[in-house]
């Protein structure tokens, strides 16, 4: 779980270091901002719904302004956004619970990505996007906090998406509001891991150490004779991480044929292990600009857990379902179109792909009963499709070696979180 911690917070740090590039950045290009913000939860998925869904953010945050100055293409092409580095509390007590499970509030660092797309001399309108860590003091236990089905580990990844608008005040000040999705997980590190998402707005407030002249800066800016490697990309990638299987939860901790005491869920979930899972990715893109590249991927995925996910299965399923099955192959082959975005060596890598191969046992073409398609319904990992979306940094002067970090999903439901190294050749 540390490990997750970590990473996002050296991310954070990775972020403002490609940004402020020290022999540019001086404390007059710093702000400071103060947010409050309402989320709901928008996936009541808990055991016992939830009597009230709403909870505050609280944040504080140190922003650094780009600017012409910085020398830095990706910043002027950009349109000179705004990087942030804050820390947040969410007030996980303000959730209600017809069984007074109580919640532990949320403590988080981030970094923030916040570019304008209209900018005048009285007001800014624009998007921003967080990444972050997450700690949470107050963890699932079936014994004492029995409805609190998203939070079941220590540390958690943060992601933000959402748009503003604000208003400037003179030359220092600025008053504004955002819309914005939440979504808190731990990857599949533990289960249960349902999440929590939310949509909500909040105000804020911020003060520039220096007068800042908005009319000054484009909010985009055609790059002459840009420097980038123009042309055809070529990657691979080894990727590991460790995955709790949702179908081992439900066949041994809520299984409701067992009808396990609370006391019993409790040592169950107890013996249940993270199971290492393993990827090589090979990607062939083609950087057609400063800021952007798109190919297509071929991924091999490997499982550890294949005799464990029988188990389960047979325990959960139909007889004629296991026999309808595919089978329990622990090698998925997959194709995917990959898009990357740049600031710097830093880069946001996304992949959409689907299986040509894959035999994970249960599927939706083998279930025959109606208990089997209840609970099949539910299985979001045995799909034909999966989605990949994290941070690369890349080390020009290491032989263009990378490291970097993923969440893989299906239908946006976590599997693990991804590990990884690789070689641009």
């Amino acid at each position: 779980m540390n490990r997750l911690f970590s990473f996002a917070a050296i991310i954070t740090a990775v972020i403002i270091s490609e940004t402020a590039y020290a022999q540019h950045f001086d404390k007059s290009d710093l702000s400071v901002s103060l947010q409050g913000w309402y989320g709901i939860d928008i996936e009541d998925i808990r055991p016992t719904p939830l009597t009230r869904n709403g909870y505050m953010t609280y944040e504080v945050a140190v922003g650094l302004q780009t600017k012409p100055e910085h020398e830095c293409q990706y910043a002027e092409a950009f349109g000179f956004p705004m990087i942030n580095i804050g820390i947040s509390i969410a007030s996980m007590g303000d959730f209600q619970m017809a069984d007074n499970t109580k919640f532990p509030n949320l403590y988080s660092i981030f970094g923030s990505f916040e570019r304008s797309l209209l900018r005048t001399k009285a007001f800014s309108m624009g998007y921003q996007f967080d990444f972050g860590a997450t700690y949470n003091p107050g963890r699932y236990d079936p014994v004492n906090q029995p409805s609190n089905n998203w939070l079941s580990s220590p540390f958690m990844a943060y992601f933000g998406a959402g748009a503003f608008a604000k208003f400037h005040i003179g030359k220092r000040w600025e008053v504004g509001a955002d819309f914005m999705f939440r979504h808190y997980s731990n990857g599949r590190l533990a289960l249960p891991n349902e999440a929590l998402n939310a949509l909500g707005g909040g105000i804020f407030a911020r003060y520039r150490l220096s007068d800042y002249d908005y009319r000054k800066y484009k909010t985009y800016s055609k790059i002459e004779d840009p420097e980038y490697d123009k042309g055809m990309q070529y990657m691979i990638t080894f990727g590991t991480g460790f995955h709790t299987c949702q179908s081992e939860w439900r066949a041994y901790v809520e299984n409701p044929n067992l009808t396990l005491s609370p006391e019993q869920q409790k040592e169950a979930a107890s013996e249940l292990k993270a199971h290492p899972k393993f990827s090589l990715s090979f990607d062939a893109m083609y950087r057609y600009s400063l800021r952007y590249a798109t190919g297509i991927g071929v991924d091999l995925f490997y499982s550890s857990n294949m005799d464990a996910l029988k188990a389960a299965d047979k325990v959960l399923y139909s007889p004629e379902a296991i026999n309808n099955c595919p089978g329990y192959a622990p090698l998925s082959i997959g194709l995917a179109v990959v898009q990357e975005v740049y600031w710097r060596n830093l880069a946001i890598h996304v992949a959409i792909g689907a299986y040509p191969y894959r035999h994970k046992g249960v599927n939706s073409s083998s279930v025959v009963t109606d208990g089997d398609k209840a609970m099949m319904e539910e299985d979001r990992e045995r799909g034909w499709h999966y989605e990949k979306a994290g941070l690369r940094y890349y080390f020009p002067k290491l032989g263009n070696t990378f490291v970097g970090f993923a969440i893989k999903s299906h239908s946006i439901k976590a599997e693990y979180l991804e590990f990884s190294v690789g070689v641009k050749l």
